[in-house]
């Protein structure tokens, strides 16, 4: 694994578990304790019960016990997120399937809602984002003012040009 710039105190068990590289006796401990904490998180073990759980088995101070699994978070990733996305393509898949039954018996009502549904949960019936944003436009700009007379006189100076009517006079 390339470093790219400094890296944090996780880079070397990232690169443990993507690459294989080397770990001292004491960070296999700390990589220990980093997936005991998430295979709690996994469990579906709520923070606090996380924290009590480690707290038992490893006797730690608070602060640590909050910084692994806080790093325990960001080395595996956060399960909540995942878990939050997983049940929603469930749920969609699920939602498809009742609408293909629906439809397969006659059901077009039940097919039309099952499939709404299932348009929801991806989003499809959200407005898009605009790229714009109005309070932007309220940022004052500076601006330049002159009372010089010359600056004035050449502001007031215009060109005259001329100009061809091209309106259709049959």
């Amino acid at each position: 694994m390339k470093k790219l710039g400094k890296g944090d105190k996780l880079d070397k068990y990232r690169s443990h578990l993507v690459d294989g590289g080397e770990l001292k006796d004491e960070e296999l401990e700390m990589l220990a304790k980093y997936r005991k904490a998430h295979a709690l998180l996994c469990l579906g073990f709520g923070r606090n019960q996380v924290l009590a759980t480690l707290e038992k088995e490893f006797e730690l101070s608070q602060p640590q016990l909050y910084a692994i699994v806080r790093e325990s978070i960001a080395l595996y990733g956060s399960i909540e997120e995942v878990d939050k996305k997983g049940q929603r393509v469930i749920s969609h898949e699920n939602y498809k399937l009742l609408s293909n039954l629906a439809r397969k018996n006659g059901d077009i009502g039940a097919a039309i809602r099952a499939q709404e549904n299932a348009d929801k949960l991806l989003g499809l019936f959200e407005a898009e984002k605009t790229v714009l944003d109005p309070k932007a436009f309220l940022i004052p700009v500076p601006m330049d003012f002159s009372t010089d007379p010359a600056v004035l006189r050449e502001q007031e100076t215009t060109e005259d040009t001329d100009f061809e009517d091209v309106s259709d006079v049959e």
